[in-house]
């Protein structure tokens, strides 16, 4: 079977994801992960859509699993759980994850904050995991160190659809990141990604994960339409997830 993944997470990693709301997880994928979740997704990334970001979700493992064995396998990998619940310093849940691409001279998405869309209490990070060699030639991704201590903006996109934030002064594109490296950063962390000037889509896997003492803002309820990762790893058949939650 695939090894998942060969990252060790340090605490410089865990402080920095606090401190300046993201952290760099080089290799935090095999190469064969990568090639594998790449190949169980190649129709959608290859199919004629509308030429900008596109991608396709997952927030139910146990009804996704038999389509995308390999895609769900890792989110469910011990291993990742266990750095996940490191972070988070809790049990996570999972919120959802995507296969994200940016088409051939497309564009990826304006400068955002994940939770203005759905508003959580509580930590939650995303992870971004480059299924390619990703620069700033194709849609590499920006971030703004330390925006997520200034809490939820507001939406400024009058338009439906993508939510929009302000610009903010001090954003930073991220270095090139090869097939398996990642991003880990905060859901209230700005960030975006620019232009695609190649001739060939770009792919990533996007995640995001909840500590399990999150709360829904408008409800004050906990996120109990989500699985604890750790009861998906744990499972042993469809039946055992319920139980797990």
């Amino acid at each position: 079977m695939t090894q998942v993944t060969k990252f060790v997470l340090t605490q410089e990693m865990v402080e920095q994801f606090y401190r300046e709301g993201f952290f760099y997880a080089p290799g935090f994928l095999t190469r064969e992960m990568v090639d594998a979740i790449n190949e169980e997704n190649a129709a959608f990334a290859n199919e004629r859509g509308t030429g900008e970001w596109k991608s396709k979700g997952i927030t139910d493992i146990a009804k996704e699993q038999d389509e995308f064995p390999e895609t769900t396998r890792f989110l469910m990998s011990p291993d990742i759980v266990s750095i996940l619940e490191q972070i988070l310093g809790d049990q996570v849940k999972l919120w959802m994850g995507m296969y994200a691409v940016v088409a051939p001279k497309g564009n990826g998405l304006e400068w955002h904050q994940d939770n203005q869309y759905t508003h959580i209490l509580g930590h939650m990070l995303n992870g971004f995991i480059a299924l390619d060699d990703i620069s700033q030639q194709n849609a590499g991704l920006w971030l703004a160190p330390g925006s997520h201590l200034l809490g939820r903006q507001p939406n400024i996109n009058t338009e439906p659809g993508h939510r929009r934030a302000a610009e903010p002064e001090n954003g930073v594109p991220c270095p090139p990141l090869a097939p398996g490296d990642a991003v880990f950063f905060h859901r209230e962390t700005l960030h975006h990604s620019k232009k695609n000037h190649t001739d060939k889509p770009r792919r990533a896997y996007a995640f995001q994960v909840a500590a399990a003492s999150c709360r829904y803002a408008q409800s004050g309820k906990r996120l109990e339409d989500r699985v604890l990762l750790s009861g998906y790893a744990l499972a042993r058949n469809p039946g055992d997830f319920e139980a797990n939650a």
